[in-house]
This record gives C-alpha cells, structure tokens and sequence, in this order.
C-alpha cells in the first residue's frame, strides 16, 4: 500500500463527507428554512425529492461522463459542480430558484461515487481493497453525525444563508487539492443494452430489492431527513436541542455497519436483512409514541437502519442472471435512492400539513417493517451459505 494510494484514499474520504453532507445537512436546517421562506412542511419536504431526483439523473449518466473526462476530472467535476448549486441557493429566496438549486445540489454530487469506486479498485490490491472501501464508508456516517451538530452549533450565530456558504469553502479547497494529488482513472464505459435492463427489470427479486432498498434508505436518510422538523414541531423541542439529540444517536451508528456485516455474515444475509428492516421498522413506529418511548428509539433506530446495508449490498450482487448482474447495483440503487430519498419524505411532511405528522411517521415505520417479510419470496439459494456453526 503506498503513500500515494493513501493520500487518495484519505482524500476520496474527506471529499465524499463534504458530497454527502451537503446533500444531509439540509435536514437539520429545514425547520429554519420554513421560517424564512414562509414555508409548510410539505412544501419544505419537497427540497429532498428535487435532490433526490438530481442524484438519480446523474447516476445513471455518471459512467457516460467519467469515459469522456475520466474519473479524476468527474470528481473534481461534483465538487465544482456542489459548490455552485449552494453559492446558487445561498442567494435567492425565489422558491423556483431554491428548488433549481437542490436539484443542482443532486444533479452534481451523483457523478462522484461511482468515479471514487472506480478509483479506489484501481489503486488498492484486491486483498487490500475491503479496508480501503470500510475507510471510505466512514464518510457517510460521520456526515449524520456532523451535519445537526454543525446546524445546531452555528445557526444561533449565523443565518441560514451563511450556513449554506461555508461548505462552499472546503468543497473547493478538497477539489483543488483532488486536482493537485489524485490519480486518474480511466474505463470504457459499454453502451447501454436495453434487452439486459428488460430482463432484470422483469425479474422478481430484483423487484423485491427495489423495494428494500427503497425503505433501508427511508429507514436510514428519510427518516433522518424529516426528524428533526418532527421534534421541533410535534414535541416542542428548540431546533438546537432537536439537532443536538440527532447528531448524537447517530455515535453508535459509526460501528453498527461493521457489526451489521459479522451478523449477515453468520446468520445469512437475506434472514439478516429481514430482520434489520423489521425491527428498525419497530423503532421508527415507537419515535412517535411519546417522550418515554422516543429517545430510546431515536438512539436505536439508526444502528439498526444502518445494519441493513451489508447484508442489502451482498445480496444485491447475486441478483439476476448472471449477464445482468454487472448493471444491477446501478440501476437499484438510483431507483430507490429517489424513492427512500426523496418521495417518502415528501409524504411524510405533506402529511405533516394536515396535522399527521406523527401518523406518517408511523405508517414508514409499519411499511419498513412489513418489508422484512419480502425476503421470504425471494431465492433462497440467494442467502449466504457458509455458516455451518449451528445455525
């Protein structure tokens, strides 16, 4: 492992927190944003899904983008791309203008991840590449757990606009720095087979892994996307101490994913998926139950959200015929990243505007659970095998 690799490897880490922090840290900032904007829930809600569906665009055109410019300049391309979308939103309070601006926000961070995967694969030894990819995953975790406490520390001293400006200041200086010290990487992207997307959009467990994938993402950012609002408006909490108490549940949540992969490991992964999903589905529906019951669940709920993950990405890779297995991760995870993301947190706030909010909340929660039972009409020859040690 070289110093060089390291060098990319720790940048790659530090530009992906700043992608997906400013993709996140509007959550904690949306009670705020209604304020100033004069805006409902449902109206506010919205912002995720112009994200979401930006994010999704770009995904899906992110291998065409990276096999003319290559991957380094994609990379670059995102954070440039992110910074002008915030300076954007910074400056208009036009509510078209703001929705252009998160769509701009989505728009530009999807070319990154799959160019940094591209990246990592080719700079890291096969052997090495599953402690390069566990640094790298850090990123998002940390981001739950910096982006409330960044809103909750620096909103009392300064305006929302600002808030959304300093990001601008690192996104830029880590693309520079991407631009000075990273490695290019170059792959022949091939051309789009229709017959292929046919036929795994016909098959039945890949359907059942839209939808799973739909509601882990709904367990994990959907919910974080609107809980604070919830806090604020349902419970009564000050937006400092809703983001306070958000940033720091999500603590646990740094070590749950490792843990989550030793579980799926031994117990299977679609059983460990199920179960996931149910019981964080269990944990969204008690958020809504009040004060006794609602900081336990907000502390338990994103360890388990995120325990989903291994167990969901190792199946995903088994899924299909073998010809359509190479585009199966491309085309899940922006289908659900739109729905998880973006259309289940539009709801949930739309129905804020009419007074159930907790009502939605719980009805997430009910649906996630629900999911955890999809996985007993899926293959079973699908499930890991090896773990003969008694279970």
């Amino acid at each position: 492992m070289s110093s060089h690799s390291l060098i990319a490897l720790f940048l790659l880490g530090g530009i992906f927190f700043l992608n997906f922090f400013s993709r996140i840290f509007f959550a904690p900032l949306l009670p705020e944003l209604e304020r100033a904007l004069h805006l409902t829930h449902g109206q506010a809600g919205l912002f995720f899904f112009f994200i979401s569906c930006g994010y999704f665009l770009s995904l899906l055109a992110s291998g065409f983008i990276s096999s003319r410019i290559g991957h380094k300049r994609s990379i670059i391309l995102s954070m440039a791309g992110i910074s002008l979308a915030l300076a954007l939103l910074s400056l208009s309070t036009n509510i078209n203008i703001v929705r252009a601006a998160f769509f701009l926000v989505g728009l530009s961070a999807g070319t990154y991840l799959p160019s940094a995967i591209a990246t990592i694969s080719s700079l890291f030894a096969p052997h090495l590449r599953g402690r390069a990819f566990a640094v790298h995953e850090l990123a998002p975790n940390l981001a739950f757990l910096t982006a409330p406490v960044y809103v909750a520390l620096l909103l009392p001293h300064l305006s929302w606009q600002q808030l959304v400006r300093l990001p601008i200041v690192f996104l830029l200086g880590a693309g520079i720095l991407y631009a000075l010290w990273g490695r290019d990487v170059r792959v022949q992207t091939p051309k789009p087979n229709l017959k292929l997307y046919r036929l795994l959009l016909g098959h039945r467990d890949f359907q059942i892994m839209v939808i799973l994938f739909s509601l882990g993402i709904t367990s994990t950012l959907g919910i974080f996307s609107v809980l604070p609002t919830f806090l604020t408006s349902v419970h009564g909490f000050t937006v400092h101490q809703a983001n306070m108490l958000v940033g720091s549940s999500r603590i646990p949540a740094l070590g749950a994913a490792l843990a989550g992969g030793f579980f799926a490991d031994y117990f299977g992964h679609r059983r460990a998926m199920g179960l996931v999903l149910f019981l964080s589905g269990i944990m969204t529906i008690l958020i809504t139950q009040g004060r006794p019951l609602l900081i336990p669940a907000i502390w338990l709920q994103p360890i388990l959200a995120v325990s989903f993950f291994p167990a969901g990405f190792a199946l995903l890779s088994r899924i299909g015929p073998a010809q359509t297995r190479g585009i199966t991760v491309s085309l899940t995870i922006p289908l659900a990243f739109v729905i998880g993301g973006g259309i289940m947190p539009a709801i949930i706030t739309r129905m804020a505007d009419f007074g159930l909010f907790a009502t939605a909340i719980g009805l997430t929660g009910v649906l996630i659970a629900a999911s955890g039972f999809l996985v007993l009409f899926m293959q079973k020859e699908l499930d890991h095998q090896n773990y003969s040690t008694g279970v």
